[in-house]
């Protein structure tokens, strides 16, 4: 995945800061976890994405994002 796709690709577009702040507020109170408004780099438009260091899924990898929960499994044993 690259950055492009992690940060702007096919996400929702929001008309301010204040409405993305405002959703991610929302979703987090419907049990999305920790997520952040921010201004893309790509589009200028601002998009909604997880807090830094709470990600979902690793970018890397051969066979495309791995879960996190994943490699947390396997260092764990």
């Amino acid at each position: 995945m690259n950055t492009y796709l992690a940060a702007c690709y096919l996400k929702t577009e929001f008309p301010s800061r204040r409405a993305g702040r405002r959703r991610a507020r929302q979703l987090r109170g419907e049990g999305a976890g920790p997520l952040d408004e921010y201004r893309c780099t790509f589009c200028g438009a601002v998009h909604i994405g997880h807090q830094r260091g709470h990600a979902t899924h690793l970018r890397a990898g051969p066979n495309g994002p791995t879960p996190v929960h994943h490699l947390a499994k396997e260092y764990a044993a």
